[in-house]
C-alpha cells in the first residue's frame, strides 16, 4: 500500500484511481448516512472522493497506517461538512442579534418561520404514528411537566415500564423524523 501511495503522491500511472476504487464503498456508505441541506447524494460522494485525495496528499509515508488515516479522514470530513452547513443555516440574520441585551427585540425572519413550520409539521406526523399510551406519556412528561413517578402512580404499570415506553416512543420519533 505504501508503494501505491507514493506513486499517487508522484501522480504516477493511475495509482490514485486504484486507491479511490478501494474506498469507493465506504464513501457510498458514509455519504448515504448524511442528509445535508443543499447537497445531493452525488455531491456528498464527490466530497468523499476529495477526502481520499486530501488523505493521499497529507499522508506521511512510512507510517503504515494509511487505511485508518483515510477512513478517519472521510468520516471527519463528512462531519465537518455537516457542522459547517448547520452553522451556515443557523447564522444570525444581522449583527444586532449579537447584542444580548436586545434579544427580546429579535424578529423572526421568514426563513425562521418556514423552518419552524416544517419541523412542527414533521413532529405532528411522527406523533400520529405513536400509539395512545406512548403519546400520553410524552404529553404528560414534556408538555404538562409530570415526573415519571407521577405518571406511574396514576396507572397499574411500574415506573420502569413507563420509562421504557417513553424511551421507545422517543426512538420511534427520531426514526420517523
Amino acid at each position: 500500500m505504501e508503494n501505491l501511495i507514493e506513486k499517487a503522491k508522484n501522480k504516477e500511472g493511475g495509482a490514485a484511481e486504484i486507491i479511490l476504487e478501494k474506498f469507493k464503498y465506504l464513501i457510498f456508505k458514509e455519504a448515504s448516512r448524511y442528509h445535508i441541506p443543499g447537497y445531493e447524494l452525488e455531491d456528498l460522494i464527490q466530497h468523499g472522493y476529495l477526502s481520499v485525495m486530501k488523505s493521499i496528499a497529507m499522508y506521511k509515508l512510512g507510517s503504515n497506517s494509511f487505511n485508518g488515516y483515510c477512513i478517519n479522514s472521510i468520516r471527519m470530513n463528512f462531519k465537518a461538512l455537516l457542522k459547517g452547513e448547520i452553522k451556515h443555516f443557523r447564522e444570525v440574520p444581522n449583527n444586532d442579534m449579537l447584542d444580548f441585551d436586545n434579544v427580546e427585540h429579535y424578529e423572526f425572519t421568514l426563513e425562521d418561520e418556514v423552518i419552524a413550520y416544517d419541523e412542527v409539521e414533521k413532529l405532528y406526523v411522527a406523533l400520529d404514528k405513536l400509539n395512545n399510551i406512548e403519546r400520553s406519556i410524552l404529553e404528560r412528561y414534556y408538555i404538562k411537566g409530570h415526573s415519571m413517578g407521577e405518571i406511574a402512580c396514576d396507572s397499574d404499570k411500574s415506573y420502569h415500564q413507563f420509562a421504557r415506553i417513553k424511551r421507545k416512543a422517543l426512538q420511534k420519533l427520531r426514526a420517523i423524523m
